[in-house]
């Protein structure tokens, strides 16, 4: 990973978890990061234009979040943009606090929002306004997925629920009844019947829609190395197929990838010529899950929607001693073929690529991080149209960026191929 320099460093007072980082789209088309440790601190950190210095420059601010008593712990945390114009943003964040019973614990959900939509981005606002949900059980993975409803085969809403997995072995949907202003659990059973009890607790989730929102894939690992892998019909609510697996060891990150990405596609079309982007088309979504155990090397399930669990390869270890703990797939060199990267407790981040000629992954580098790697993203919070690699470690917060140079050379070699004929038949 040499075509990525050190941009900036954050150092964060107490370690986080592998839950507590998260990112938030705005209306202007930024993204900012949020990152929360055990002890209450939570911080945004974003880059912004300064037009007196001619660029962009990076800023972190602690930001005091309301309904977060002290001595109270943070365990996950998780926000979106309900809209896609204005800056509608919820963010919602799990809290465990001391109760005056030496042998309970007080769980909570807290969700903050706007009270209006807004244009301009004011997170101290948000911070202020909160809903709680009191929670029965620990609290594990929190995120958000689309709640699909139908009718006539259209798409009637798509409203952003929360799913929050639980020490009760059960995973929890939140929705917001938008009447009485406030956040309600939802029966899983009825609109998301994959989420039935497990074994163990959920420690990982991941959820992809594909063919339109007609389908939603879901796939979840548990603390005892039980994985599961589902289907849904969401115009039905019906399960489609159910496939599950166990592993010897605890499961820390589960990861759906398109191998084609359908917005990649998208724009494809309009700048390649449909004789030659027919020979790319794909006749159905090629879907492949990626399952981090903590002790054993990683494993890639390939084309989940044809072969299920059953078609699968492990991926090249280095180290014996370490803890996998977080995953991304992403296109980081630019050659229109995703890579694996896993980070590990041993500061490193392992970079695993396809070899198209001898058809196998292999591992071809490791990147050195200072601190225990807790998560990793790969976003554009810069701006500038290029993603970053911005990675949460036990120390603080590390950005990454392309080299500028290798940016230019991998985009005149695209260009190029675009706009030079190939006249070898001739």
């Amino acid at each position: 990973m040499e075509q990525f320099k050190d941009s900036h460093y954050f150092h964060i007072p107490s370690q986080g978890n592998i839950y507590t980082l998260t990112e938030i789209k705005l209306a202007n088309g930024n993204t900012i990061i949020l990152v929360a440790s055990l002890k209450r601190e939570i911080y945004y950190f974003e880059y912004y234009l300064e037009a007196s210095q001619g660029g962009i420059v990076p800023t972190t601010k602690e930001v005091s979040f309301t309904y977060i008593p002290s001595g109270a712990e943070i365990i996950s945390l998780d926000a979106f943009n309900k809209s896609s114009v204005n800056n509608e943003l919820v963010i919602g964040i799990t809290i465990i606090k001391n109760s005056n019973d030496s042998n309970t614990l007080e769980t909570f959900l807290n969700i903050y929002s706007q009270l209006e939509d807004h244009a301009d981005f004011d997170i101290e606002n948000i911070a202020q306004n909160c809903l709680t949900v009191e929670l029965s059980f620990i609290p594990y993975k929190l995120m958000h997925t689309y709640l699909i409803t139908w009718k006539d085969n259209k798409i009637l809403s798509k409203e952003i629920v929360f799913v929050l997995s639980g020490s009760d072995n059960l995973v929890h949907i939140y929705h917001e009844n938008t009447a009485e202003h406030v956040y309600k659990e939802l029966d899983s059973k009825e609109r998301f019947p994959e989420f039935s009890k497990t074994p163990s607790p959920v420690v990982w989730i991941d959820i992809c829609h594909i063919n339109n929102y007609t389908e939603r894939v879901t796939a979840f690992g548990c603390e005892c190395g039980y994985v599961k892998l589902l289907k849904v019909n969401t115009t039905s609510d019906k399960l489609v197929y159910n496939f599950s697996t166990r592993f010897g060891n605890y499961i820390s990150n589960v990861y759906l990838y398109l191998e084609r990405d359908s917005k990649n596609s998208e724009e494809l079309a309009r700048i390649i010529p449909k004789s030659i982007l027919s020979e790319r088309k794909e006749t159905r979504p090629v879907l492949n899950l990626v399952v981090v155990n903590s002790i054993l090397p990683p494993i890639l399930f390939c084309d989940v929607l044809k072969y299920g669990l059953s078609n699968y390869v492990t991926l090249p270890r280095h180290d014996d001693t370490t803890v996998f703990t977080c995953c991304i797939v992403a296109d980081i060199d630019f050659d229109s073929y995703k890579e694996i990267l896993v980070g590990t407790s041993s500061e490193q981040i392992l970079l695993y690529k396809y070899d198209k000629k001898e058809t196998q992954w292999f591992l071809e580098e490791l990147k050195f991080i200072s601190g225990p790697i807790l998560s990793m993203k790969y976003i554009d919070i810069s701006g500038d149209g290029v993603k970053e690699l911005v990675i949460f470690s036990m120390k603080g917060l590390h950005i990454l960026q392309h080299d500028t140079n290798n940016i230019q050379r991998k985009l005149c070699e695209k260009i190029e191929k675009l706009t030079i004929p190939k006249i070898t038949h001739l």
